[in-house]
């Protein structure tokens, strides 16, 4: 192993074949982003004793007894302590950096967002005879048949193997006119045969859950801002433009 390594170490790349690689193997930017990322997470720079809880619970998570043992764990990554540590900042350098950028106008952008971040569960029925669907249509209203067994014997779409069913799923992930169509049912509502492309569609809600702005969606829309921020710079890197200076206020 130590030989492997060490043959490794004296197999060069040039700067340009490197370039090459990355670009041919489309990893420029997931490498570039992961640079930006751990840019920020020097720039935040973790307190100490935070940075000692976080590698407690990595040793109790990986059952690493000792540092012998952990040193085997970096062994087979070919991993050095600085990788370690900046692998187990990281993510939460990264949460600080996104809370105190994105953090304020977090409420506003739910707010504007809300329509498409409410989840909702429906039953879809598709086939492509319109008399099939009007008389699959009338036994579901006259309850001669259930959505779940329709959709299991006639629909000619995938939802036929989960009779039916589909979400838990955002509006915001719909297409446009489904999510409004769907908005536009109460609870229990089933819709009479609609066209949409060769189909005619069944469409009953089942139920609309508002979204809340409680900490899992706080997180969600922090991470989306985040991701959405960073592939923004990799961008203007990308160009040949220089990024504007990136800025942290350390936490007292």
């Amino acid at each position: 192993m130590q030989g492997q390594r060490m043959e490794w170490q004296h197999w060069q790349v040039g700067s340009e074949r490197l370039e090459q690689l990355l670009r041919r193997t489309e990893a420029m930017r997931p490498l570039l982003r992961r640079a930006l990322e751990e840019e920020i997470t020097t720039l935040v720079n973790l307190p100490a004793e935070r940075l000692v809880e976080l590698h407690q619970l990595f040793r109790e998570q990986h059952q690493l007894a000792d540092e012998s043992a952990e040193a085997a764990w970096l062994e087979q990554r070919s991993w050095t302590p600085d990788d370690l540590q900046m692998h187990l900042a990281r993510p939460e350098a990264l949460n600080r950096f996104a809370q105190q950028r994105f953090g304020p106008g977090l409420e506003d952008t739910f707010l504007q967002r809300k329509n498409d971040l409410d989840t909702v569960v429906y039953s879809l029925l598709r086939v492509q005879d319109h008399g099939l669907a009007r008389e699959l249509w009338i036994q579901l209203s006259e309850g001669e048949i259930t959505f779940a067994e329709a959709a299991s014997r006639h629909s000619d779409g995938p939802e036929a193997t989960t009779k039916g069913v589909i979400g838990p799923v955002a509006l915001g992930q719909l297409q446009p006119e489904l999510a409004e169509r769907l908005r536009s049912l109460r609870q229990g509502d089933l819709r009479e045969p609609m066209p949409a492309g060769p189909w005619w569609v069944l469409l009953r809600l089942e139920q609309l859950t508002p979204a809340k702005l409680d900490e899992p969606m706080r997180q969600r829309l922090l991470q989306e801002q985040l991701s959405a921020w960073l592939e923004q710079r990799c961008d203007a890197v990308l160009r040949g433009d220089t990024p504007d200076p990136l800025h942290y206020d350390p936490v007292p």
